[in-house]
Parts: structure tokens; sequence; C-alpha cells
């Protein structure tokens, strides 16, 4: 493996036990070699920062706040935020890097996977690092990210969260087929102003409406219907659905992001006309609306929070009314065991063979229901996958 970062039109190699550390103020080159078949193959990727045209892009000196996110050694990243404390989350693991030490900060949300993860990463930015809890942490801790905060907070139990990992969708509607188009390793420079974005967290689905797109609420209510009716895993029509206006985030929502500047859409108000906005009588959380309805067709409770007033995308689409038995989960698990990609029926996703099984026939070969299975940890069901012919 060869890294070379980019600066100044020019290549710089990229010392190997620095690999993995890149900064969004580069570009780098990334040359993979191995053999196949006795023969020497290479696969050269790119790495484009999102703030290219900034800086040098090396880590300024002083206090660092780096979020780390992930269960397992193939899906751990860890990103730097801000350094302060509204940075935090209950549900996250942070390190701290100071002059003198790094502390390790689990919040009461993180599961065994995440800490542990954590806890080998570390060793790669500091050797004197020290772990503290939410609610434990020592004075220097405060004093270094300039005073405590008010910080995203998971009221739940650590086995109560699921290690599912929240997937962001852009909504669109083609010859009346919901359309979602997924964003990969997503931020909020996702979210359009003209645009309906999905989150899914598992517990929750919210919808996101941009300003450009306020006054679609029905149909976006409609379009988070479809998805829990839709979704390959069987999922509950009670699922709240929940509402989100542009500008009117409440931390619940930001909270699933890496990192939320909540002055991103404040169209160059004054500082004063923002802290009225957001803590005026007529704020974003007070605005709260509760629906209940008693169809079929539609989850317990809907909620809408607000007013009134880069990565890579992978398409899902419905089609029939709009429901194939592809999209439906029921598929026979002759076409799905032990196939090659080449052998799958149209339209199955490689990556999750499984989704496609009958709720019956899921039960039967794993021993466990969908809603089970993806609340194990990430590397848990490869695991399982690998082992029942579905990977």
């Amino acid at each position: 493996l060869q890294v070379w970062c980019i600066q100044d039109l020019r290549r710089q190699p990229v010392d190997p036990k620095h690999h993995g550390h890149l900064y969004s103020a580069n570009g780098y080159l990334v040359l993979y070699t191995y053999h196949k078949l006795g023969r020497v193959q290479s696969i050269l990727y790119l790495w484009q920062g999102n703030n290219g045209d900034r800086g040098t892009g090396q880590p300024a000196s002083g206090t660092r706040l780096l979020h780390v996110q992930g269960t397992d050694a193939h899906n751990t990243r860890t990103m730097e935020v801000p350094a302060r404390a509204s940075s935090l989350n209950s549900s996250g693991t942070f390190f701290l890097v100071t002059a003198d030490i790094c502390y390790v900060w689990f919040g009461k949300g993180c599961n065994g996977d995440q800490r542990e993860m954590a806890r080998k990463v570390v060793t790669a930015l500091s050797e004197n690092n020290k772990e503290t809890v939410l609610g434990q942490e020592p004075p220097h801790f405060w004093e270094a990210l300039g005073g405590r905060a008010p910080y995203p907070s998971n009221n739940r139990l650590p086995e109560e969260v699921s290690s599912i990992q929240p997937r962001l969708f852009e909504c669109s509607s083609h010859k009346g087929c919901l359309v979602l188009t997924e964003v990969m390793f997503f931020g909020q420079e996702d979210l359009d102003k003209y645009d309906i974005m999905l989150l899914d967290t598992w517990k929750e689905i919210f919808l996101w409406l941009g300003e450009g797109a306020g006054e679609r609420k029905e149909e976006a209510l409609s379009w988070g219907r479809e998805y829990l009716k839709t979704h390959p895993a069987a999922r509950s029509p009670a699922t709240p659905i929940v509402l989100v206006k542009q500008s009117h985030e409440p931390a619940v929502f930001t909270g699933w992001f890496v990192t939320w500047d909540p002055y991103k859409w404040t169209n160059n108000q004054s500082y004063k006309e923002v802290v009225e906005g957001s803590l005026g009588p007529r704020s974003a959380i007070s605005e709260m609306i509760v629906s209940r309805r008693g169809s079929q067709d539609s989850p317990e409770n809907e909620l809408e929070l607000g007013l009134g007033g880069g990565g890579r995308r992978d398409t899902v689409t419905n089609d029939s009314g709009c429901i194939s038995s592809v999209a439906s989960g029921s598929l026979p698990r002759e076409q799905l065991m032990h196939q090659a990609v080449e052998d799958l029926p149209q339209g199955v996703d490689p990556t999750r063979k499984e989704f496609y099984l009958s709720d019956a026939d899921f039960q039967e070969i794993f021993g466990k229901s969908k809603e089970e299975f993806y609340s194990l940890a990430k590397w848990k069901q490869q695991q399982e996958k690998k082992k029942l012919g579905f990977f």
C-alpha cells in the first residue's frame, strides 16, 4: 500500500505510520497492489477532502476533539469535530486530545463493541490516554473544551440502543412510485433545501423537509408510511414518523450527524435574530405536533418538529403498486442461498441476500426474526451470513 498527499499540485509520500489519517483540506492518492492468479493487480483511489481549497490541511495545534464511529475493524472511522462541549453526543465515543493527555470519553449510549474499537484506535493517537464516562469527567476535561454546554442526549439505556447504523435517503417520485437514493457516509451538507430526505434510525423515521419542499408534508408522510410498509425487515407500522423542517432541527435529529452547524441556514441573520428565532415562544420544540391515527396504512405516532412556515449514493426503487416480490422480501430460499452474484434474481442486492427471504423462512434459517438479526453488531451479522450461505 502506498499513499501520497496532494499539496500545491505535488505528490508528497505519506509515512506508513500515518496511513489512514486524512485531512479534509487535502487530496490523497492511495495505490493498493495485490496478486491474483499469479499476476500483479493494482487499484488507484483518489480521495478528495471537502475543504480542498482551504489552507494546508495540517491539524491545528492545541486541543482537538475527534468523534469515533464504528463497531469493528472494517467500519470504524474517526472524524475531527469542533472542540467544544456542544459537539459531544451521549450515544457516542470521543477523543479529547490536549497537550498533556488524550481523554477517551464514553457516552452512556455507546455499546461494548464501540468501546473496544475506541481503545484500539486511540493507541494511534496517544500513548498517554485516560478513559472517562459521561458524568465523571475531571475538571480539566471541561476546561479544555471551553466549559460545559448542552449537547444531544439519548435517554435510553445502553442495552436498549440498537447497533444498526442510521441511513439517509433522498426521496423522489417516478411515475407515482417512491424512489430512494441512499447517501453513504452522510453529513449535514447532503441536506438540500429543495429535497425531502428520509433518515432511518430504526427506532424512528425522520422526514427532513428543505425550505423549498415545506408544503409537501402530506406527500412526505405518505412516503414514510410506504417505506415502513415495504421494508424487507417487516418493520412495525407503529414506528414513529417525525417531520423535521429545515433550520428547526431538534437535537434528537442533529445528534445522528457527525457534526452539525446550527447557523448553516441562518441566511446571514444577526445574532439577536438567530437567538430569538431559536429560543422564542415559537421555537421548534414547542411546535411539536403529535398526530395519532387509526388506519392500518399509517403508524400510531406521527410527529412534526419545526415551525409551519458527498458521498456515494445507492438507489432503491419500488415499482408495481409499487411493490414486487423482490422489494417485499418473498423470494424462495433456493434463489438466495449459496448463489453467486450473477445467479441472483434481478433487483437483489448481493450484500443483503437475506433481506429477500420471507419472514417464515428467515426465522427458520437464522433462528430469529429480521428485527432481532439487524439489531446485532455488523460483524456478528456477517458471521451468521457466512455460516448460512448468504454472504
